[in-house]
């Protein structure tokens, strides 16, 4: 039997665990993963079930926030990590990189059903290869910063071009496109996302000591995924209302007596007509074919505007991505110097 002379060590005193905080937060998610997942199906706060869970949701949101400042670090989540000027700078960003990741991943299998009639597992095999790309970025972004010792923030530009240049392209897909025409934009959206998430991962997390670790990592993630749950939801969105804006504003220069009109709905009947079908029903099919081609050609006007609304996006993020990462640096060099005053 083996035994010690000296006093035997103190064991840390083990945290309970924050069950309040737990299910407040729970509460919480739960309810904007419902709203920011099926508000648009349902019109948003024109569905009572949305506009009262929001209500629910904000309101255990502010429940979790007050009681983890009571707390005083013995909460759930420990909120000192944003005193980090690299944590609250990747946190921001991977929030807005989570909108065009989850965006882009959304629009574009959705684009190839809606409009190019792929099918759902040629939807999916459409983003397969993009993989190969991201993989290849992070081995890039890796081998950089170890061998070459470039800073992680470095690449996060590059990163951010990537993915605005390859959105804009996929905003000049037509009906007629196809795997071909989308691939490029694709592998590039993929190469460009491999370059930025390893970039703000490894800025997150470099400065946290084992202690905060797991809650920063925690933190991290719930930025992204809520970023993503809003930009997907923000998309679905624009497509429903550009859809219906879009059909609108053909349906009103389509003028019922137009030669143009006349001369198309004739030459479709005739075409249905010589097929077998009744003249009449050949006249109703004419104008139901002209209706679907509208809707079809503002479905497609709609999609490409959300590819564009992911560029303006981080158009509009990047200048204030800078600006807050110079007003953080300010920030943490006057406390670095009170601190030594």
């Amino acid at each position: 039997m083996l035994s010690a002379d000296g006093p035997m060590p103190a064991r840390n005193r083990q945290q309970p665990f924050d069950w309040i905080g737990f299910a407040l937060i729970a509460i919480s998610l739960s309810c904007f993963t419902y709203v920011f997942s099926l508000g648009s199906r349902w019109d948003w706060f024109q569905a009572a079930r949305i506009l009262w869970l929001s209500v629910i949701g904000a309101a255990a949101l502010l429940a979790f926030l007050g009681q983890q400042v009571l707390a005083r670090r013995q909460g759930l989540l420990d909120f000192s990590l944003f005193g980090s000027e690299d944590f609250s700078f990747a946190f921001i960003v991977s929030f807005v990189a989570g909108a065009a990741l989850f965006g882009s991943a959304f629009l574009i299998p959705a684009f190839a059903l809606s409009v190019l009639d792929f099918t759902p597992t040629d939807a999916g095999l459409l983003l397969l290869p993009s993989g190969a790309l991201f993989i290849g970025g992070l081995l890039i972004s890796a081998l950089l910063f170890q061998t070459r010792r470039v800073p992680p923030v470095a690449t996060v530009p590059f990163g951010i071009m990537m993915i605005m240049l390859a959105m804009w392209m996929l905003s000049g897909s037509t009906s007629e496109s196809g795997t071909h025409d989308m691939l490029a934009p694709i592998l590039l959206r993929g190469f460009g996302l491999g370059l930025l998430f390893l970039s703000i991962t490894l800025i997150a997390f470099s400065n946290l000591n084992s202690r905060n670790l797991a809650c920063g990592i925690g933190l991290f993630n719930i930025g992204r995924q809520l970023g993503g749950l809003m930009g997907v939801a923000g998309l679905q969105t624009l497509i429903d209302h550009s859809v219906v804006a879009s059909a609108v504003v053909q349906g009103a220069n389509l003028s019922p007596g137009g030669s143009a009109i006349t001369e198309r709905l004739t030459v479709t009947a005739a075409m249905l007509t010589a097929n077998g079908m009744d003249a009449a029903a050949a006249g109703r099919a004419a104008v139901s074919l002209l209706r679907q081609a509208v809707i079809g050609q503002s479905t497609v006007i709609a999609f490409d505007t959300a590819f564009l609304a992911v560029v303006l996006l981080f158009v509009i993020a990047a200048p204030m991505l800078v600006g807050i990462k110079i007003g953080l640096s300010g920030y943490a060099k006057a406390r670095a110097a009170r601190t030594l005053a």
